[in-house]
């Protein structure tokens, strides 16, 4: 985790942990286990992505993070930065999450590898500029789109992504996804 806004955002997640943890090191470990338990029950089928809207979206990041923070599945209130990247400013994310939500939802089918790549890294760009939560976006994206990849016939196979690579793809696809829809065809398989 890192402080990526003009607030000091490790000790906002310290004091709104639901743990009671006052040490940042033991925070993050708690955090990655209990992430871990929670995106298990997803492979495990306890907990289903059963649709694609907004309201789902939410309700994934509250499942993944609601054992550790208490604006687990609740919009931030505050303006993110990280690094040069600034995303959505709070006044306009309720209109962007809306319209990015309805393009989602009347996405057509998708017919090859290509235009797989082409439209995940879309949605995955835009998605990470929404940025709606305070911590765990990157996480919950993920983790909804390889849903929702799946829905359209085609597996994700995010673990087998150059960090590096995923990281750099991340910050050019504010300007061109084109590094990103090149990651995302290398990992990219038809259910087919």
């Amino acid at each position: 985790m890192a402080k990526y806004n003009e607030f000091e955002n490790d000790a906002y997640l310290l004091k709104t942990n639901l743990l009671s943890i006052t040490d940042f090191a033991e925070l993050e470990q708690a955090e990655a286990f209990t992430f871990s338990m929670r995106a298990t029950q997803i492979e495990q089928g306890v907990y289903n992505i059963t649709s694609f809207s907004l309201t789902d979206f939410v309700e994934l990041h509250r499942h993944l993070f609601q054992d550790i923070y208490a604006f687990s599945g609740q919009f931030r209130d505050v303006q993110l930065m990280k690094g040069g990247t600034r995303f959505c400013q709070v006044q306009f994310m309720d209109e962007y999450a809306s319209n990015l939500f309805t393009q989602l939802n009347n996405e057509n089918n998708w017919d090859s590898l290509e235009h797989a790549a082409k439209r995940l890294a879309y949605f995955k760009s835009e998605l990470n500029m929404l940025h709606p939560f305070r911590e765990g976006n990157g996480r919950t994206i993920r983790i909804f789109l390889q849903s929702f990849a799946k829905q359209k016939g085609f597996l994700w196979a995010y673990d087998k992504m150059d960090r590096n690579q995923y990281m750099q793809a991340m910050i050019r696809a504010v300007t061109s996804e084109d590094l990103l829809e090149q990651l995302l065809l290398n990992t990219l398989t038809s259910i087919d």
